[in-house]
C-alpha cells in the first residue's frame, strides 16, 4: 500500500472515531435535558400547591434539646436506699400491708416517711460542709416532726388493743435515726432494738398459735434496725460524716440538677384529644425507692376521705341527741376524732459521757453504771460537777472548793473535804459521805437521800427545800469508825401565827 493511501485509511478511521464521540456526548446531552425538565415540572407543581395554600408553612427546625446535667447521686446515700429501703424497709411494708389494720398501716408509713426524711439529711450531709449546732438542730426539726407524729398514732390506737404492742414497737423503735446525733452510731441503734425487745416479744407470744406471720411482721422490721446498724457502721462508724470540702448548708439545695442548653424551646404542640374512656389519672410511678416514697407524700389527699359534720348530728346543737346519748349512723365516712398531741420527745438518745478537768471544774457528764470513777489529787481551787449520771460511783481526794450534782439519779460521792458547800438538786437516790469537814449540805427538789458525816463534819449546816426521805448517818459515841446511827430529816412542819408573825416547827410524833 502506497503511502497516500495509508494516509487516507487513516483519516477515514479518525472521522468514523469522531463521530462515535460526537454521537456519545450529543446521548448524555439529552439525558442531562431530560432530566432538567423534570425537575422543573416538579418545582412548578410545588410552587402552585404554595399558591394555593398561602397558610401553610414550613416549620422551622426545631433547636438543640437541652442538656441535662445532673450531679451523681453519692455512694453513702446509695448504699442506704440498697441497704436500708430496699433490703430491709420494702419487705417490711409488703407484710406489713398483708397482715396489718388500717391505724397500724397508717403508723408503719409515718414510719417509712421518717426513713426517707433521713435520707435526705443523709443526702445534705454528703454535700455539705459540718454546720454549727443551730443550723443542725434546723436539719434534725423534720426528723423530730416525725418521730412526734409516730408516736401520737401509738397515742391515738390505744382502742386497738390486739395490735397495741405492734404500735409500741414501731413507736419506740423510730427513735433508732436519732444516730445521726451521737458518736458511736451502732451501739445506740443496737440499745433501740434492745429496746423494743419487750414488746415483740409479747407479739410472738400473743399470737403463735393464731398467726404465724406476725413472727414474720416482727423479724422484718428487727431487719430494718439490723441494715441500719450495718449502714451505719460502714459509713458513719463515729457519727455522721460531713463532706469537708462541700458547700455551705445555707447554699443547699434538695436538687442540684440544672439543664445547660441553647436558645429556648418553641412552646409544646397542643395535646392529642383524649380517648374514650381513659381516666385522667396520673401515670403510677417507677419502682424502687422512688414508689416507696411516692406513696407516701401524698399531700392533700390524706385529708379527701374526710367529711363536714351536719348540723343535725352535732350534740351541742341538737338537744335530742343529747338525750339518746347516742348519734345516729350515716352513710358516710366516719370523722375520726382529734388526736391530742403529746408531749414532744427529744431526738437525742443517750449522750456522751464526759469525764475531764477544764480549768479549775471537773466536769462529769452522763457517766453510766461507773463503779469507782476517782478525781486524784484534787486541788482547794477545784469545782466537781456533776451532771445527768446515773448508777454511778464518784471518789474525789483531797480538799475541793465545792461539789455539785444535778439530775443524777442514784449517784454516790465520797469526799474528803469542801471548803465551800456540797450542792444536791433534782438528784433521787443519791449518797453522800465526807470523811473529812464540810461546812454546808444543799438540798433541793429531791427525793431519797443518805449523808454520812464524820467526827469532824458534826458542825455543818445541812438547807433543805422541797425534799423528801433523807437520812443523815452519824457516826457513834465511843464506837470504832464505820459505825453510824441513822437519823431522819424532818419533812412535816407546823406553821402559827403569833404576834403577827409566821412562826413555823417541826412536827413531832410521840410513841
Amino acid at each position: 500500500m502506497t503511502s497516500s493511501a495509508q494516509g487516507l485509511y487513516s483519516l477515514a478511521t479518525l472521522i468514523k472515531r469522531l463521530e462515535a464521540i460526537t454521537s456519545r456526548l450529543e446521548d448524555v446531552e439529552d439525558s442531562r435535558s431530560a432530566g432538567h425538565l423534570k425537575r422543573q415540572s416538579t418545582s412548578t407543581v410545588t410552587s402552585a400547591a404554595v399558591v394555593e395554600t398561602p397558610s401553610a408553612s414550613t416549620p422551622p427546625p426545631p433547636p438543640p434539646p437541652a442538656i441535662e446535667v445532673q450531679a451523681a447521686v453519692p455512694r453513702a446515700v446509695t448504699a442506704y436506699d440498697e441497704i436500708v429501703i430496699e433490703g430491709k424497709l420494702k419487705p417490711f411494708l409488703e407484710i406489713n400491708k398483708a397482715i396489718a389494720p388500717p391505724p397500724l398501716t397508717e403508723q408503719v408509713d409515718l414510719f417509712a416517711k421518717v426513713l426517707a426524711t433521713l435520707r435526705s439529711v443523709l443526702h445534705q450531709a454528703a454535700a455539705c460542709r459540718k454546720p454549727d449546732q443551730k443550723a443542725f438542730d434546723e436539719i434534725l426539726s423534720s426528723l423530730q416532726t416525725g418521730i412526734e407524729s409516730v408516736t401520737r398514732a401509738k397515742e391515738a390506737a390505744r382502742k386497738e388493743r390486739d395490735w397495741f404492742n405492734h404500735f409500741t414497737v414501731i413507736a419506740d423503735g423510730t427513735a433508732f435515726v436519732g444516730w445521726v446525733t451521737v458518736d458511736k452510731p451502732g451501739p445506740y441503734v443496737n440499745e433501740i432494738k434492745e429496746s423494743t425487745a419487750y414488746y415483740a416479744n409479747r407479739i410472738l407470744k400473743d399470737f403463735k398459735e393464731k398467726d404465724p406471720r406476725h413472727a414474720e411482721w416482727v423479724r422484718a422490721f428487727n431487719g430494718v434496725l439490723d441494715g441500719m446498724k450495718r449502714y451505719v457502721m460502714e459509713f458513719h462508724t463515729t457519727g455522721l460524716v460531713w463532706n469537708a470540702s462541700g458547700i455551705l448548708v445555707s447554699e443547699y439545695k434538695s436538687s442540684r440538677s440544672q439543664p445547660v442548653s441553647g436558645p429556648p424551646p418553641p412552646p409544646p404542640p397542643p395535646p392529642p384529644p383524649p380517648q374514650a374512656g381513659s381516666a385522667s389519672s396520673p401515670a403510677a410511678p417507677a419502682g424502687g425507692v422512688a414508689a416507696v416514697f411516692a406513696d407516701l407524700n401524698r399531700g392533700a389527699d390524706v385529708t379527701k376521705g374526710l367529711r363536714k359534720v351536719d348540723k343535725s348530728e352535732m350534740t351541742h346543737k341538737n338537744p335530742a341527741l343529747r338525750a339518746g346519748s347516742v348519734v345516729p349512723a350515716s352513710s358516710g365516712v366516719a370523722a375520726k376524732k382529734p388526736v391530742k398531741p403529746t408531749k414532744p420527745q427529744a431526738l437525742m438518745g443517750k449522750k456522751p459521757s464526759k469525764f475531764a478537768l477544764e480549768g479549775n471544774k471537773w466536769i462529769i457528764e452522763y457517766q453510766e453504771n461507773e463503779s469507782a470513777l476517782e478525781v486524784a489529787n484534787a486541788d482547794i481551787t477545784q469545782v466537781i460537777n456533776l451532771f445527768a449520771c446515773k448508777n454511778t460511783t464518784v471518789i474525789i481526794k483531797g480538799k475541793v472548793n465545792a461539789v455539785t450534782l444535778v439530775n443524777c439519779t442514784k449517784t454516790s460521792v465520797l469526799v474528803e473535804s469542801v471548803v465551800s458547800s456540797v450542792s444536791i438538786t433534782k438528784s433521787p437516790s443519791f449518797a453522800l459521805q465526807i470523811t473529812g469537814v464540810a461546812p454546808t449540805i444543799q438540798i433541793d427538789s429531791t427525793d431519797s437521800g443518805q449523808i454520812y458525816l464524820s467526827k469532824q463534819c458534826l458542825g455543818v449546816e445541812i438547807t433543805t427545800a422541797k425534799c423528801s426521805a433523807i437520812n443523815v448517818s452519824l457516826p457513834v459515841e465511843g464506837e470504832e469508825d464505820g459505825v453510824f446511827e441513822e437519823q431522819a430529816m424532818p419533812e412535816m412542819l407546823k406553821t402559827m401565827v403569833q404576834n403577827g408573825k409566821l412562826v413555823t416547827t417541826i412536827v413531832e410524833h410521840a410513841g
